[in-house]
């Protein structure tokens, strides 16, 4: 097995597994077509940079999930190809296990190690 294919596997396991890392997350289209829950990596905490640099108290959400296991939930990923998440609603329990719910506003996909990174806002 190449090092690439090792490391493809392990994020999947470090993220996915919820004896560990992994949370359940929910995911959905904007059309609420599709809806699947997966587990991956969420994350909210509320420090931020201002336009200076200085940190400020502003809610950062995102999470992580492997693109193998939204396909693998026949979970629409691509458009013509592309990964195309933005506007997909996503939720979570937080840590006082209140559910709380997002839109992805961006997305960061690592065609390497299969992980997307989803940039989160508030759902209206």
């Amino acid at each position: 097995m190449s090092l690439i294919n090792r490391a493809k596997e392990d994020w999947q396991r470090f993220t996915s597994n919820p004896n560990e890392f992994g949370v359940s997350i929910s995911i959905e289209t904007p059309t609420h077509t599709n809806q699947t829950d997966v587990v991956g990596l969420a994350t909210k905490h509320h420090i931020g940079l201002d336009t200076e640099g200085n940190l400020i108290n502003a809610r950062n959400a995102h999470c992580s999930i492997s693109e193998q296991l939204l396909t693998d939930a026949a979970y629409p990923v691509r458009v013509n190809g592309e990964v195309d998440l933005e506007g997909h609603i996503v939720k979570w329990a937080d840590s006082t296990g209140n559910i709380k719910q997002y839109v992805i506003r961006e997305f960061f996909q690592d065609e390497t190690v299969g992980m997307i990174v989803c940039i989160l806002g508030d759902f209206e």
